[in-house]
């Protein structure tokens, strides 16, 4: 199955395996891209280093840890060392932080071992052009330093590297070599495992840094503090230096909040079309592609061969097996063995399967759209997507509450808010907008917060929403309340849950062959990773794992609301012979007030909504 136009920003798909590709290496026209990958090369101090540790100079080079022959990089291996070692015309490395993600068994501690040793001994610092090329010399003091989740996994790195040293090479080089730390003894560089320590590393002058099976570094390990330490550490080198940080790591457990998963989405950011900071991450992972049976023989095998497509040395046979063990989830067989990022049992929606859908496409002015504000006062976050009639789900503008010192006393500025609403509304064809101005928290009216921008837009706008939100009598062209609290909720919010379980099935069932498409938002797919199933009186609706967890989901909220009025609007438009939607009128051929107990219940209005909500699990069906 081709997703050449489903990718996520960033990713490439490679056309003998089938893997989602990362890694920012020249692919297509064969003449333009051999053209470009020759640019790069010329650009890059990687080809000298990738000649000195295959041992093709006058210094020894390095073994392999197991076999101890030559040590040879793979395809893969040589495009990440290229790319890593980049420079600009200044002289200055194009990248500023790295990770190298991969399936259990792809060569990542090799990897990083030899990294670490070309950063101790090879010409990993630019010292000046040579006809107009690179050229690199070994450093003078180096300090590299392996950081892990504990002290054992810094250990087993260590061990690899220096495994990777033959005799004659150690002689050479005058390396001392324990399991802690190994010394150039004549200069008193070193390469050395950081204590668990957050303080005791605070400052160390750093040339390079390593962090090992990142995807385990989390808040509660202490691994996030010494993280953020071995970046401020590598920050502060001298220009000559230009120390940076590396990350090797499996697929994180997206929701974990591991320092692999910030790493991603920080990519992911810089990645999206109009981010205007620079494109400074190097990320490398080769995956499996998304819609992969792993609950197949052939489905598995097909999985395997993408994501170990750059480790020939695989016992693909042997790892499927593995993943067919009663004893592995199928979340750990994705992560672990596909490098994909596996969905929890209560998530919303397959995290891969959404991602499968992310796609390409622009939202021309005078579209038809639909549109969804989902409110915060200061906690969670503010979030408009927008909904065309074919449901190309797209973001207008997300507001969150900055991390750290700056997002003290942070409120939502509902006047940026506005101005974007205001902006759409004037741009897109509206034909359905709804504002959910969210529920009281902590004594603060957050509908009060919001009250006054919710009535200068129905008043502005109420002649020209085809479609009011709340419709019937004393309803809004804009407001769509979901607080149990007021009127007509009920309703808005049953309509809600049925959009929001019509989501999960086109997801998870229907795959590329729904209507649906998003447009590779990384806040729109953070949230819609982070938002769990929540069943409620209507069905299965979706929320946060807990009320305050700072895992946010308001961008998928909106996305469902939006999705929802594109329905709604897609109704109204076949039902040529309804009379013009106005305030009191029914707009779906069904009574749109939620009806009373006094009125006889609400089961007749729930059987009639069912019918125009029901999924259609085939496409062309009724």
């Amino acid at each position: 199955m081709s997703t050449s136009d489903l990718l996520l920003p960033g990713y490439w798909i490679d056309k003998a395996s089938g893997a989602w590709c990362s890694v920012p290496w020249p692919v297509g026209d064969e003449k333009k891209s051999k053209d470009a990958r020759h640019l790069l090369a010329s650009m890059s101090l990687g080809p000298a280093i990738i000649d000195w540790a295959e041992g093709r100079t006058d210094e020894p080079g390095l073994i392999h840890p197991i076999s101890g022959r030559r040590w040879v990089f793979t395809p893969g291996q040589k495009r990440f060392l290229v790319l890593w070692y980049l420079v600009n015309e200044e002289g200055r490395f194009v990248y500023r932080s790295g990770v190298k993600r991969g399936s259990k068994g792809s060569g990542k501690d090799p990897m990083a071992g030899a990294l670490a040793n070309a950063e101790l001994c090879g010409p990993v610092e630019f010292a000046g052009f040579v006809g107009g090329r690179p050229v690199g010399v070994r450093r003078g003091l180096p300090l590299v330093q392996i950081a892990s989740n504990s002290e054992e996994q810094s250990k087993d790195l260590l061990r690899v590297a220096n495994a990777m040293w033959s005799k004659a090479a150690r002689e050479f080089y005058g390396l001392d070599v324990g399991a802690t730390r190994t010394v150039v003894k004549d200069t008193g560089g070193r390469f050395e495992v950081t204590t668990a320590s957050e303080a005791s590393s605070e400052g160390d002058p750093v040339t390079a840094g390593i962090m090992n099976e990142s995807h385990h570094m989390t808040e509660s390990s202490g691994g996030k503090k010494l993280a953020a330490v071995a970046r401020r550490n590598a920050a502060k080198s001298p220009s000559q230096i230009q120390a940076r940080v590396i990350e090797f790591t499996n697929a994180h457990m997206p929701g974990m909040g591991s320092v692999a998963e910030d790493s991603f989405e920080a990519w992911q950011k810089q990645q999206a079309l109009g981010y205007p900071g620079a494109l400074d991450i190097l990320y490398d992972s080769i995956e499996a592609p998304p819609d992969t049976d792993v609950l197949t023989a052939k489905g598995r095998m097909r999985g395997l061969k993408a994501a170990y497509m750059d480790a020939p040395w695989a016992d693909l046979p042997r790892l499927s097996d593995e993943m067919l063990d009663p004893r592995t989830s199928v979340a750990d067989a994705i992560r672990y063995y596909l490098n994909g990022l596996a969905t929890e049992e209560d998530a919303w929606v397959d995290a891969a399967k959404f991602d499968a859908l992310a796609s390409q496409f622009l939202i021309e002015d005078d579209t038809p759209v639909a549109l969804f504000l989902d409110c915060s006062k200061s906690e969670d976050a503010t979030a408009l997507i927008g909904c065309t009639l074919d449901y190309r789900v797209f973001e207008v503008g997300v507001w969150e509450r900055p991390k750290g010192p700056r997002g003290m006393g942070w409120l939502v500025p509902r006047e940026d808010v506005d101005s974007a609403v205001r902006d759409a509304l004037n741009r897109y064809k509206v034909q359905w907008f709804g504002i959910d101005p969210g529920p009281a928290k902590d004594g603060d009216d957050e509908a009060l917060y919001w009250a006054y921008m919710i009535d200068g837009l129905a008043r502005d706008y109420r002649d020209s929403l085809p479609l009011w939100a709340s419709p019937g009598v004393g309803g809004s062209p804009v407001l769509f309340d979901m607080r149990h609290s007021t009127s007509g909720s009920r309703k808005r919010n049953f309509d809600f849950t049925k959009t929001a379980e019509l989501l999960q099935s086109w997801i998870d069932q229907e795959g590329e062959s729904s209507p649906l498409r998003w447009d590779g938002s990384p806040t729109l797919r953070r949230h819609v990773h982070n938002a769990k199933a929540r069943p409620n009186l209507y069905g299965t609706s979706l929320g946060k794992v807990t009320r305050d967890s700072s895992k946010t989901v308001d961008a998928a909220t909106s996305m469902v609301g939006a999705v929802m009025g594109a329905r709604l609007a897609g109704i109204a438009k076949t039902k040529t012979d309804a009379p013009k939607y106005a305030p009191g009128q029914g707009r779906m051929g069904y009574t749109t007030t939620m009806p009373t107990e006094r009125r006889g219940g609400e089961a007749e209005s729930i059987q009639q909504a069912t019918r125009d909500f029901s999924p259609r699990l085939k496409k062309g069906g009724s």
